[in-house]
């Protein structure tokens, strides 16, 4: 409730964006106030009474107020959308519905100040309070009693039959938001941010199968669609739609209600739904999406995109059609190897270093207080092999007692879970946990933000209940506690790339600065798009797995805008995020600038 009230009374999501929450402000609170006057002036015309507590100085201050700063907000709006270019982004399609409403509002309460103001005089009588009213009513003086008698009741009938105006206009315009946009707001998803819906593996659940025809939405996504308020917040923050790919969040929306909103009456009478993906959506806007979350984290009304995209992936890899090569690959990999290189795990294959460092396992140290989750990247790619020794380095460093899984260790199927093969990520899932049991594992530390996410916020779903840190924030747990020593500054200036899983998902923000500005020397520069509005680097939601596929203009413009700073390196705590970095920056600016771990940047600056 503490939400819905801050998101619908205090627009306080809307009112990130200042100029849009100030003139949103105004006009919300402004009809909130119309609502009783217009009673009022309804009792006084048709019942000849008057509300009484409406006549009160602090409610007719209040009135004038904001018919003042409604008037404001309509002009602002307008001018706005008129001639700021800035806002003129392209999502944003004019129509003579889009300028009608706000005219329609404009003239309600215009309609409103001069039949209060006609009524002030003609009652002759003194309103405290009523300060903008008076005001008018002091230009109107001079017109006899007749003319102000007929002005009055023109001014009464127009303002109802505007309001009615209204009515009719707002079902078929991106305003019904008004209506659903509330029950929309207090219908949110309560899971936690970074988890999805988990699927029932029956054979006859929908989830399963996904979404194919609209019938499989559920009613809070169609609600969604219904709520939308084209405001385009979703479109600016998707790194999809901002590199020119095919996925426009605001369609997603968009598109599902025209063909509800043109097929609806069909549907009822048991039409055949046509095909979400493939026939309403192309197969390149479903996979298109990274799963970055930023069009859920903009949405003001609390519009979940992201679970649709999922649910329709599901509906793609249940059928086995239309699912890109290169995801095949990577689910048959996971299937047999139980990793997505393909690799079978031997002793000490891949774990070179962890056995340079004596690291031991877990099944040789069953008893130690954490485990280190080294994760995919870290134990077959080599370039992240450096910086999960550099981590284990420093926990080494700390006198930290913690295992590795070695051979034992397997995929976390975050990435299956994305791209839509929910059988497969459970069956991952509920391996690990039943595997991790005869350790009695609680606390894992983890190299990779999106293992992260999934042991904290979806393994719980099936039993898996630990005590979860990443690597970055664990980083900066040990320099609050004094438990490590720098004593080589290092001279430069870094950009600090926040990862979504990390971030956006997670909160966690702070953690990895703190270890930066503990590194004398090193200026943090950070990117114009940082924090809650990062950009992704492009490689969630399995697209790190078919970047061979096809050029990733996601990554490009994020590297593009590392490259713009007057940084010298790129520091980052996601294994994915490093990876595409490496690869963008040497491809267009070899040499020029460096990309690490945020564990190799304090390993470098600790004492030999």
């Amino acid at each position: 409730m503490q939400y819905f009230c801050q998101a619908v009374f205090l627009q306080k999501k809307i009112a990130e964006y200042p100029l849009s929450g100030i003139f949103h402000g105004f006009i919300m609170w402004g009809f909130i106030v119309l609502i009783f006057s217009s009673l009022d002036m309804a009792a006084i015309v048709l019942f000849k009474a008057e509300i009484t507590f409406l006549e009160h100085p602090w409610f007719l201050f209040l009135r004038d107020l904001f018919i003042l700063l409604v008037s404001i907000g309509i002009i602002g709006f307008t001018f706005r959308r008129l001639f700021l270019k800035l806002f003129k982004q392209n999502w944003f399609h004019s129509s003579f519905r889009n300028y009608a409403i706000p005219i329609l509002i404009f003239f309600i309460f215009l309609s409103e100040l001069l039949y209060l103001s006609i009524h002030s005089i003609l009652m002759e009588r003194a309103l405290p309070g009523a300060w903008l009213v008076v005001a008018f009513s002091d230009r109107l003086s001079f017109l006899g009693a007749p003319a102000l008698l007929i002005l009055m009741e023109i001014s009464w009938w127009f303002h109802y039959l505007t309001i009615f105006s209204l009515l009719f206009i707002i079902p078929n315009s991106k305003h019904l938001h008004l209506v659903f946009a509330p029950f929309n707001i207090y219908w949110r998803s309560l899971r936690t941010k970074g988890s999805l819906q988990p699927a029932s593996l029956a054979e006859t659940s929908k989830q399963v199968r996904g979404v194919n025809t609209v019938d499989d939405f559920t009613w809070k996504q169609l609600l969604d669609t219904f709520s939308c308020v084209l405001c385009g917040r979703c479109h600016r923050e998707c790194p999809s739609e901002r590199s020119k790919e095919w996925l426009k969040p605001k369609r997603l929306n968009g598109f599902i209600r025209t063909y509800l909103e043109e097929e609806g009456s069909e549907l009822l009478k048991n039409k055949p739904s046509i095909k979400m993906a493939g026939d309403l959506f192309h197969y390149d806007f479903i996979w298109s999406c990274t799963t970055c979350g930023g069009c859920n984290e903009a949405c003001p009304v609390s519009i979940d995109h992201l679970s649709k995209i999922i649910d329709m992936r599901r509906g793609i890899v249940s059928e086995g059609k239309h699912i890109p090569p290169a995801m095949k690959e990577f689910f048959n990999n996971l299937e047999q190897s139980d990793n997505p290189y393909g690799k079978p795990r031997k002793p000490g294959h891949d774990y070179i270093w962890a056995g340079e460092l004596g690291i031991p396992s877990i099944s040789e140290k069953p008893d130690a207080d954490y485990l280190f989750f080294v994760g995919c990247q870290g134990t077959f790619d080599k370039p992240t092999q450096k910086a999960a020794a550099a981590f284990a380095k420093i926990l080494q460093s700390a006198k930290v007692d913690f295992a590795i899984l070695g051979k034992e260790e397997r995929c976390c199927g975050e990435t299956a879970r994305r791209m839509g093969n929910e059988p497969l990520f459970q069956k991952i899932a509920q391996g690990n946990i039943s595997s991790w049991a005869k350790y009695g594992i609680n606390k894992i530390i983890t190299f990779c933000p999106h293992c992260f996410n999934t042991f904290k916020n979806e393994y719980p779903q099936f039993g898996g209940n630990y005590d979860i840190i990443s690597h970055a924030a664990f980083l900066a747990d040990l320099l609050r506690q004094g438990r490590l020593q720098i004593t080589h500054p290092r001279n430069t200036a870094v950009n600090y790339h926040d990862a979504c899983y990390l971030g956006r998902f997670n909160d966690i923000y702070e953690q990895p600065r703190y270890v930066l500005r503990s590194v004398p020397g090193v200026r943090l520069i950070e990117m114009p798009r940082n924090k809650k509005g990062s950009f992704c680097c492009g490689a969630g939601g399995g697209r790190f797995w078919t970047r061979s596929e096809r050029e990733n203009p996601i990554s490009v413009n994020r590297v593009k805008e590392a490259l713009a700073t007057e940084a010298s390196m790129v520091i980052t705590a996601c294994p994915y995020c490093r990876t595409i970095f490496k690869e963008k920056t040497e491809r267009q600016e070899p040499g020029d600038i460096m990309v690490l771990d945020i564990a190799e940047l304090l390993l470098s600056a600790l004492s030999d």
